[in-house]
């Protein structure tokens, strides 16, 4: 962002052109950004470089949240095809796949696990963790979203040290003493509040929507990471030697299916379109992992996602577009 954010501009290549008013270079989906290097029929060598090039979490959660709430400050008077809505919708779709990096990729370090608790409380859903003596007033939906939304941030207890140290009668600097290891309330300018981006940036963003993926080229993604992680799952176990890598590349191959399902269940679809039918493809692949051995995480991740997907589908083309909670078969 730009006049109220120290940490600078919101997407990168905002330098491209020596910062004058001409065209600049598109913005990117982080979701492409972080796979689009891998292709569609990687090496072993490929899929365990990927895997142990851990993107930095909580920098991509600080994203997501700095995308999300400048979403939110677009949105109040947008309608399309004002500048404002197609900017909002596009940094709510940046902000869901910064979230969706987060989410999918494996716990390694507690670094990781900061990262996925601070965004996890960030985008906590209404209704979660009521107060002592108070009773929890939510339906079966919304109970299902609120562990579905757990489940993809979920952070292995022993990973997560205590938290930082209380002060002590004598000490100071009280107003800004850290009550988290990682705080995203800290990190990020406060939610609501004035439009941060100016109105070149506002531009921009609205030509992020051109990024859209080919949603038959990520299904097909999908399958095919899918069936190699399948396939490298029982070699692995099969193996005298190199076992430990064959799993790695397995973990690889899940994270990449698993990402570019995310780009499908993200971004909008008109109803009755091929994207629309991809989407409804996209239900079955999903629903037939779950009796694989996929870590619950990255199946969480998708089904929160293609809930939080409504929001900018119902703003990048009001009643035209798919707005569906599919059925899924239950994880969590």
């Amino acid at each position: 962002m730009t006049r109220n954010d120290s940490r600078g501009p919101l997407a990168p290549h905002d330098n491209a052109n020596g910062g004058q008013d001409g065209p600049a270079e598109l913005i990117r989906d982080p979701l492409a950004a972080i796979a689009g290097s891998i292709s569609d029929d990687p090496s072993v060598a490929e899929l365990i470089a990927f895997r142990r090039s851990t993107p930095d979490l909580q920098a991509v959660a600080i994203d997501a949240k700095r995308c999300g709430d400048e979403a939110g400050r677009l949105l109040p008077g947008s309608h399309h095809p004002d500048p404002h809505n197609r900017a909002w919708v596009a940094l709510a779709i940046a902000g869901l796949s910064c979230s969706a990096i987060v989410a999918i990729w494996p716990c390694d370090t507690v670094h990781d696990a900061h990262a996925k608790m601070a965004l996890a409380e960030a985008s906590v859903l209404h209704g979660d963790d009521a107060e002592r003596g108070e009773a929890a007033m939510l339906d079966v939906t919304g109970a299902t979203r609120i562990r579905i939304q757990r489940a993809a941030y979920a952070v292995d207890p022993l990973m997560v040290p205590p938290g930082p140290a209380a002060p002590s009668q004598g000490d100071r600097g009280l107003a800004h003493w850290p009550i988290r290891h990682f705080d995203l309330a800290d990190l990020t300018p406060p939610s609501a509040g004035d439009i941060l981006l100016s109105p070149r940036e506002v531009a921009r963003w609205g030509l992020f929507l051109k990024a859209q993926p080919s949603f038959e080229g990520r299904l097909a993604r999908v399958e095919q990471m899918f069936a190699i992680a399948d396939r490298l799952r029982v070699l692995a176990r099969q193996a005298e030697d190199g076992a430990r890598d064959l799993r790695w590349a397995c973990e690889g191959a899940l994270i990449l299916a698993y990402m570019a399902a995310a780009q499908i269940a993200i971004w909008p679809a008109l109803k009755h379109s091929p994207e629309a039918q991809a989407k409804e493809r996209l239900v079955t692949v999903i629903n037939a992992r779950a009796s694989r051995g996929d870590p619950a995480h990255m199946q969480a991740a998708i089904r929160h996602l293609v809930t939080e997907a409504a929001w900018p589908a119902h703003g990048w083309r009001p009643t035209a577009t798919v707005v569906a909670e599919p059925d899924w078969i239950p994880i969590v």
